[in-house]
């Protein structure tokens, strides 16, 4: 990782309109901190607010009120050009979708964010290629997305992640269509992204999660951060 990191949300509040007119409130005046390296797991229901917690951290959506704030800059107050620079920095995505880009070859996908944000580097292509090689998709470089199967698509999706380095890590049920071994896989990668100094906020149904080192659980359900 670049260098240490630090994710503050200040009293945070998200709400939605319900179909009785009213207003469904998600988040309530969430406050918390994370650091370099720490782990939170957001634990709910499907539908209790886990991913809009992420999108909000990742400046996809606004809160109603209240500031997400990393490494000191109020993210929620940045135009769209300023939030696109933050997500492509800084947020690195394992999602169950794995958001791959069809036209483009598995070691394309790998390095396309930090082509499009202008911060490949050198050497771009042999990292990329160990970023692959971590996840044993190495082979499959020049392979298109439709080529692979579900289990290979979301190496390619943590390979794209290993490559960036981005210091804040979001896993939305990241092995929610996986085979064991994939699982497995997923889970011994983000435990080396948080030991790397990354901060890690993840969501999983998966009952082998159950023993993943957490810092900090976030029950949206009750709004208790214990």
């Amino acid at each position: 990782m670049d260098s240490a990191a630090k994710l503050e949300l200040k009293s945070v509040s998200k709400s939605f309109p319900a179909g009785t007119g009213g207003r469904l409130e998600v988040l309530k005046d969430v406050s918390l901190t994370l650091e370099s390296g720490d782990v939170l797991r957001l634990a709910g229901s499907s539908g209790s607010g886990k991913t809009t917690f992420m999108n909000i951290v990742s400046a996809l959506i606004q809160p109603d009120s209240g500031s997400v704030i990393f490494n000191g800059t109020d993210v929620t107050r940045l135009g769209e050009s300023g939030k696109d620079l933050y997500r492509a920095g800084n947020v690195g995505y394992i999602f169950q979708t794995f958001n791959l880009l069809s036209p483009y070859s598995v070691i394309e996908n790998v390095y396309a964010p930090l082509a499009f944000a202008g911060r490949l580097g050198s050497d771009y292509r042999s990292r990329a290629m160990a970023a692959l090689g971590r996840v044993g998709m190495a082979d499959f470089a020049d392979k298109l997305p439709y080529h692979l199967s579900v289990g290979q698509r979301q190496r390619v999706a943590i390979a794209r992640v290993i490559f960036a380095g981005q210091r804040l890590i979001l896993a939305d049920e990241p092995t929610a269509s996986l085979d064991g071994h994939s699982s497995g896989l997923v889970r011994e990668v983000l435990h080396e992204l948080s030991r790397q100094g990354a901060i890690l906020v993840f969501s999983s149904h998966d009952t082998t999660f159950d023993l993943f080192r957490t810092d900090m659980t976030f029950n949206l359900e009750t709004g208790v951060i214990s």
